[in-house]
């Protein structure tokens, strides 16, 4: 046994640390190669690691950020007037860089680097935690996997896993989002329980430890508390020990220290809370919340081509092949795991922006793979036993297919700026990466206002003709543009027709006043083609959804570089009309 034990862990240091190097290569090469001075740290990155500057460079004093560092990260707020640093995200992936962020700041005040927190070599420090996180995360991982199937199967399942999915790409490239975070505490949160769990005499010290991954777990997102439910379900068989599982975790010993070493992981964030708001229990996302529980969009997280977790990384058909599996076989955790998946299936897409904003992806479901990194290794257990050659060789070639798939994606990734259902655009897509050869003859645009990032109307779930929200045009706006793009992206060959549909109802009036106007302009804004649809001519009731539509030809002699522009106009500045389902096709 105690030869094994050896010769395991001399496989994991010839495994893990090539791996590692490797890694951060691939991760330097695709974030800074060529390009070394890339601000790695803005947008959502930038909110989870400002707290770093803030506390250890700046003292919480915002008049001594770097001037115009809003604008270059385009994230936290600095705002002047309280003097005050306004962050939505909170503290724990700022804990976990901690001490990357430590050493880069001495270096780069040892050497008078810049020491401000946020230049080149903070922007490079980057690359390290990511891959440092993300090793320790599969090293983990591979160990609770080596509890339920052979050596060699937890490193093909970790390395699909890993290759094959969008965890790549969050470790990878967007490693500072708090996804692989939790990744790296999911893996090391079952590991840590297995273990707990297979003692017979329980260690207190062992559970102190669970109890502090999970608190942290919690503190970098807030809906990780659902891992809380692996404690009481992971390797159950019966309802008998389902009750011993409950008497065992319902120990007062045990939650009083879960409590308190969650309210002491928490005090960083609860002290920050204070500070911000006057209060130490503080909602920091203020008119972002789960607006979809009655309507969630479980379809579209799957197979929307915005985001849809399958559509972009097919892998996952074969986690769930793996619960089906586990389930027929009677394997146990088939019927946990399965459930668990259709539960936050339900939970992410309830949430108001449900695709997640920029993502590859299914974003929400990474940290999760920690999980069902379970089923996908019994799924390839089975595929290995398979007698049947032919039906074997499809199904390896169709996982070697899938992970090529997404691996060409991620080094194509581009945000999704089109709508739930816009299948023009991802067969574009596809296109662009090589991987399709899209004809080109016609194009459709649909938008339903569920994409926040594709149109410049205003959202409203008040009044929509199609689930779950709808734009609106008020009075404060003249012009709203839908579409803007080039003429010569859209076909392979010059536009000569567009067709446009719109749903529009007017609220309480029959007379809005509101064109509908196409344009055609040149980037300088200089419009050489202009025409308007009357909305009002569509409209017969009150309060009633009526389809507007109309038609244009494209003269030949318009330049097909020129924007074809898609606009509602409001010059009489009617309020409160409704606008929902725009289709345009080129042909």
């Amino acid at each position: 046994m105690k030869r094994r034990l050896l010769s395991e862990k001399r496989t994991e240091l010839l495994f893990f640390i090539p791996l590692f190097i490797l890694c951060l290569f691939l991760a330097y090469q695709i974030n800074f190669s060529g390009r070394p001075d890339r601000v790695e740290i803005n947008s959502d990155k930038a909110d989870y690691y400002v707290y770093l500057p803030a506390t250890f460079i700046y003292g919480w004093d915002i008049n001594k950020f770097p001037p115009g560092i809003m604008d270059k990260t385009h994230a936290f707020v600095l705002d002047y007037k309280t003097n005050k640093l306004i962050d939505k995200t909170t503290c724990g992936v700022a804990i976990l860089w901690a001490p990357f962020f430590l050493i880069t700041h001495f270096i780069a005040v040892q050497w008078n680097l810049q020491p401000d927190g946020f230049s080149e070599i903070y922007q490079h420090m980057t690359v390290l935690p990511e891959v440092f996180y993300l090793i320790l995360a599969l090293l983990f991982l591979r160990r609770f996997l080596r509890f339920y199937v052979s050596r060699r199967l937890s490193y093909i399942t970790i390395i699909l896993l890993f290759a094959g999915t969008n965890l790549y790409f969050y470790s990878i490239d967007d490693g500072m989002m708090s996804h692989l975070n939790s990744f790296f505490l999911f893996s090391v949160y079952l590991y840590l329980l297995k273990k707990f769990l297979i003692n017979e005499k329980k260690s207190y010290g062992y559970f102190c430890i669970i109890s502090f991954v999970v608190a942290f777990a919690i503190l970098i997102r807030p809906t990780n508390i659902l891992i809380l439910s692996w404690m009481l379900f992971l390797d159950v068989r019966s309802f008998k020990d389902l009750s011993s599982r409950i008497r065992l975790f319902l120990n007062l010993m045990y939650i009083l220290t879960f409590l308190l070493i969650l309210f002491v992981v928490f005090l960083p964030q609860l002290f920050y809370w204070r500070y911000l708001s006057g209060h130490f229990v503080y909602y920091s996302y203020p008119g972002e919340n789960f607006a979809n529980w009655k309507n969630p969009r479980v379809l579209s997280a799957w197979f929307a081509p915005l985001n849809g977790a399958f559509l972009y990384i097919p892998l996952l058909l074969f986690f769930v092949a793996g619960f089906i599996i586990m389930i027929r076989n009677k394997i146990t955790n088939g019927i946990f795991i399965g459930l668990f998946f259709l539960l936050i299936s339900y939970i992410f897409p309830s949430w108001h922006s449900w695709y997640f904003g920029g993502s590859f992806g299914y974003r929400s479901f990474v940290e999760y793979y920690a999980l069902f990194a379970l089923p996908f290794a019994y799924s390839l257990g089975f595929l290995g036993n398979l007698k049947n050659l032919y039906v074997r060789s499809i199904l390896i070639f169709l996982i070697l297919a899938s992970s090529y798939y997404t691996m060409r994606l991620t080094y194509y990734q581009r945000w999704n700026t089109s709508s739930t259902w816009a299948w023009d655009d991802y067969l574009r897509y596809l296109d662009e990466v090589g991987i399709y050869n899209y004809p080109g003859n016609s194009y459709t645009f649909i938008t339903d206002f569920d994409n926040a990032d594709n149109t410049d109307l205003f959202r409203t779930r008040k009044c929509f003709h199609s689930p779950t929200q709808g734009g609106i045009v008020t009075k404060n706006i003249e012009y709203n543009v839908i579409f803007k793009r080039s003429l010569h992206i859209l076909l392979k060959k010059p536009v000569q027709r567009v067709r446009a549909s719109i749903w529009v109802n007017p609220g309480n009036k029959i007379k809005t006043g509101i064109l509908l106007t196409i344009l055609i302009e040149n980037w300088e804004h200089k419009c050489y083609f202009f025409k308007a649809i009357k909305v009002d001519d569509f409209l017969k009731i009150p309060d009633k959804w009526a389809e507007v539509t109309g038609s244009i030809e494209i003269p030949e002699w318009i330049d097909q570089s020129n924007n074809f522009v898609f606009q509602v106009w409001n010059p009489a500045r009617s309020d409160n009309v409704y606008i929902d389902d725009v289709k345009l096709r080129f042909e």
